[in-house]
């Protein structure tokens, strides 16, 4: 079998698609070649001399010559064949069969491809998460129904926190409501059926956003969870609450603990956070989303490893298995949220504001 490989056309020097009328050339001078014969171009001649076509770059030249580009095609051996025209092709023997260049897309292009989105997805929530203030109050079933609010998000509002109801600047609502839209923009969510997505975000959007604002601080060198703005979390005087400073440290220190013991590097956290998202045992998620999302958590869970062999092949498997195990760290998160917000109502304010994103991931919906 033929191994040449024709790549660009004898004529134009635009891309070839194999051998017509005996020459390497794309679709469109083997149109002109066949036009041209028809129409007689043999007898009209160039009024520029006859060179149009002997540039050394045909492609940005682009010459619209016709008799030029008909007495190259004759030069480079083109041959009309009345036959071929007129009758049904024959399948040609193997020999005589040309293989064109075409676009070979490896896995390496895919892996690659995927570890640009989720970078760009992820540079994106720290932006708008620096610059999100918003007073909006949804449900996860009311931000599945939203189209995305990621350009509202980035044009933050002037508002004095202590004047509204709230009392204080609700980072980790903001944090929750900013990542349920970077899910939004994912590939895979689009696939869903919409009770999935609604399912999908209540259970993912609180964990992925404890593990994102812990690698934050981590890569800040803190030894707690920070606010973007490199602040505390929470005000000083909430903090000042004896009662409330154990809760309120183990909600800001234990998501540090595993990042700071396995030393994670961006490109392990940006892959566990996937793997977390991409989560195919929800309770009550449809067969056709859990399908969906175990596709997709196999594939992060594919290029964790290889980062992991990577760096080392002799400890990689184990070491996915302590990345893997760091989930369950974040687990802790709801149950102690659920925790401090009970303690909020009872040592600071009775009336203390809870977030129905807060609600919703924490089992606080019955609380008014």
């Amino acid at each position: 079998m033929s191994t040449n490989r024709p790549e660009s056309c004898e004529i134009c020097a635009k891309r070839a698609f194999g051998y017509n009328y005996d020459v390497v050339s794309c679709n469109a001078c083997k149109m002109f070649f066949r036009r041209a014969n028809a129409e007689k171009m043999g007898k009209k001649k160039c009024r520029l001399g006859g060179q149009c076509f002997d540039v050394k770059n045909l492609v940005e030249a682009s010459p619209k010559c016709r008799p030029c580009r008909f007495a190259k095609c004759k030069e480079l051996g083109m041959k009309r064949n009345l036959d071929s025209e007129n009758t049904l092709p024959t399948k040609p023997k193997i020999s005589e069969v040309a293989i064109v260049n075409t676009p070979i897309v490896t896995q390496s292009h895919i892996d690659c491809n995927t570890f640009q989105k989720i970078k760009y997805m992820n540079e994106t929530r720290i932006k708008v998460y620096k610059m999100i203030n918003v007073c909006e109050d949804p449900s996860f079933l009311e931000l599945v129904l939203q189209d995305s609010n990621l350009a509202k998000y980035m044009k933050p509002q002037l508002i004095n926190w202590e004047e509204t109801e709230r009392k204080l600047k609700p980072w980790g609502s903001l944090g929750v409501m900013v990542i349920a839209e970077v899910v939004k923009t994912m590939d895979f969510y689009k696939e869903l059926l919409f009770s999935d997505k609604a399912l999908l975000l209540k259970n993912v959007a609180f964990k992925s956003h404890h593990l994102s604002i812990a690698f934050d601080s981590f890569m800040m060198k803190k030894g707690r969870v920070l606010a973007p703005t490199g602040d505390e979390m929470l005000p000083q005087k909430v903090m000042e609450i004896e009662k409330c400073n154990e809760v309120i440290d183990d909600l800001l220190t234990i998501p540090m603990q595993p990042l700071l013991k396995l030393e994670v590097t961006e490109n392990e956290f940006l892959l566990l956070n996937m793997i977390m998202i991409c989560n195919p045992g929800i309770p009550n998620l449809s067969q056709n989303g859990k399908d969906i999302l175990y596709k997709h958590q196999c594939q992060y869970t594919r290029l964790l490893l290889q980062i992991c062999l990577q760096t080392d092949p002799r400890t990689g498997p184990s070491r996915l298995l302590e990345l893997l195990r760091i989930g369950s760290h974040f687990d802790k998160q709801a149950k102690i949220t659920h925790t401090m917000l009970i303690m909020f109502r009872q040592l600071w304010n009775p009336r203390c504001y809870i977030p129905k994103v807060l609600k919703e991931s924490c089992g606080l919906e019955y609380l008014v």
